[in-house]
């Protein structure tokens, strides 16, 4: 990797330098509003079917494996 070349102008700020400047003011971010697609309705609801169908799928299986370990940590802690 090649070392970078500093060009006319340009300065090297330590650290320090930056804390001694001072406090600068800070403005609050203002309030972020959600955007709403224009989207076309079926294909709006094609989407919503989409995303149901997937997170069910998930949901059957990875939902009996988690309720297996926790059960068996469970019994583990009642027979200790």
């Amino acid at each position: 990797m090649s070392e970078r070349v500093m060009r006319p102008g340009e300065e090297i700020f330590d650290l320090v330098d930056v804390v001694e400047e001072g406090s600068r003011e800070f403005v609050d971010i203002p309030e972020k509003r959600t955007r709403v697609a224009l989207v076309n309705s079926n294909i709006q609801e094609e989407i919503i079917r989409q995303v149901t169908e997937t997170t069910e799928k998930i949901a059957r299986e990875m939902f009996p494996a988690i309720a297996e370990r926790i059960i068996r940590e469970e019994v583990d802690k009642l027979k200790q």
